[in-house]
């Protein structure tokens, strides 16, 4: 076991090392441009693409974009709220799936604030309770009937628990299920990455990063690039390259007030508050075994005070397991659109 495991160490740290080599080469920066490019172009995989609707909600003066795929007359949605720093373009796989495997449902993503092709917002508006409301009110527009399955991962997995919590009563009793995935009911600071990123130092970095934005959002570019192949070798199940590409690309998307607003709501934020309502639906929580964000205990939290929910440790899988691992994910949706109405 020992030695397999440095035998990956030492092929992951060659593997960084010919990435950053190849970062010199024009075909390797092409390529990255082009994913970054496409990223919201709607017809090129990474993302979504056969979009059947897209449009954009105004919520209180916010811009708030959205995304359908299958008929609008459609019985049962699956509502996707995406996590911190990506886009609904992260759910393309799940979409797709759902797209192949269900045709007669429909697939409804929201890019919250600050976040996709939503509109920026100051950082002291980037709450999740906010963001709920975001959803709420595309919800409100594009979903007034049929049967409702809840994702969300990540941020967008506590941005569910505040929209089930606070929803109104008739669009509670429509939702019939949810699906939980790397995410947390306590507060992100309580265990993994976020509990150190709290620190004095670095809340002094952030604020000085929105004193000067553009060296800001320049240095932050840069480190991505070099961020990236080491972040395959530190969750361990070695990703494709295009896939960390594609996750470095919504990252860069992604403006620094919302960077800032949303991680000093998540540090503080809990939603233990929603247990009481989703004693009345059922669900699945879905974490990896390699998390280091919201790690296995943030989830076995939310399976004590859910226990209709069942939950799946994917063992391999960091936070980003709708990338690295999307057959599990697509396996949990099967289980709760099929039992969805029953």
């Amino acid at each position: 076991m020992a030695l397999r495991k440095h035998s990956r160490v030492l092929s992951g740290l060659g593997a960084v090392g010919r990435s950053w080599g190849e970062r010199l080469r024009p075909r390797t920066r092409a390529a990255s441009r082009t994913i970054t490019a496409n990223l919201h172009d709607h017809r090129t995989e990474l993302g979504l693409t056969q979009l059947s609707a897209t449009g954009f909600v105004d919520n209180e003066g916010v811009r708030i974009a959205w995304f359908e795929a299958g008929p609008e007359s459609a019985e049962q949605t699956v509502l996707f709220i995406h996590g911190y720093s990506l886009s609904s373009e992260s759910f393309y796989a799940q979409v797709a799936h759902v797209r192949a495997r269900f045709p007669q449902a429909r697939c409804l993503l929201v890019d919250v604030r600050g976040h996709g092709q939503s509109a920026p917002v100051a950082p002291e508006q980037c709450t999740v309770e906010a963001a709920a409301d975001d959803v709420l009110a595309v919800v409100s527009q594009r979903l007034p009937t049929g049967r409702i399955v809840v994702v969300g991962h990540s941020l967008g997995g506590m941005v569910a628990l505040n929209l089930i919590r606070r929803a109104p009563q008739e669009l509670y009793e429509r939702i019939d299920s949810a699906l939980l995935l790397a995410t947390s009911m306590r507060r992100f600071a309580a265990k993994g990455v976020a509990q150190v990123l709290q620190s004095r130092t670095l809340r002094a970095v952030y604020r000085a990063c929105l004193r000067k934005p553009r060296r800001a959002d320049g240095i932050r570019y840069e480190l991505a690039r070099l961020a990236v192949p080491a972040l395959a070798v530190a969750l361990e199940g070695f990703p494709q390259m295009e896939k960390l590409r594609f996750h470095g690309a919504m990252l860069l998307d992604t403006p620094l007030s919302s960077y800032t607003g949303f991680f000093d709501d998540l540090l503080e934020h809990s939603e233990y508050a929603a247990t009481a309502r989703l004693q009345g639906i059922s669900g699945d929580i879905l974490v990896g075994s390699l998390d280091v964000v919201t790690p296995l205990s943030q989830s076995e939290v939310i399976a004590h005070k859910w226990p209709a929910a069942a939950l799946c440790e994917v063992n391999g899988a960091g936070h980003m397991l709708i990338l690295e691992e999307p057959e599990a994910v697509n396996e949990a949706l099967d289980r709760l659109i099929g039992a969805a109405g029953k």
